[in-house]
């Protein structure tokens, strides 16, 4: 999820060797719903315009909503280690096997 436009997501998924579906919510509308709006940081930090952004973070949801596994983030350019991603999946789903 990023807050950028979605043909910029389109554009740069390639510079981060990105291969997951990458979605636009430029109001932070399922940001807001996770309560992950990072209130303390800014897109232009002292500018009239500046844009909130989401806190950096890695969810885990089930089928029916529920956020059964959350890792935040300090630094937007980091996300969870994958090992540590399959570790939770593996402990939260039935995925045994792959």
């Amino acid at each position: 999820m990023s807050v950028d436009l979605p043909e910029v997501i389109a554009d740069r998924r390639h510079l981060h060797g990105l291969q997951a579906t990458m979605l636009s919510d430029q109001q932070l509308t399922v940001t807001d719903k996770f309560g992950l709006r990072n209130k303390g940081f800014h897109s232009a930090p002292g500018s009239e315009e500046a844009e909130a952004l989401p806190v950096p973070a890695t969810l885990l949801i089930d089928e029916s909503g529920k956020v059964v596994w959350i890792d935040l983030s300090a630094d937007y350019q980091r996300r969870s280690d994958p090992s540590v991603v399959l570790a939770a999946m593996e402990a939260h789903f039935d995925i045994a096997g792959h």
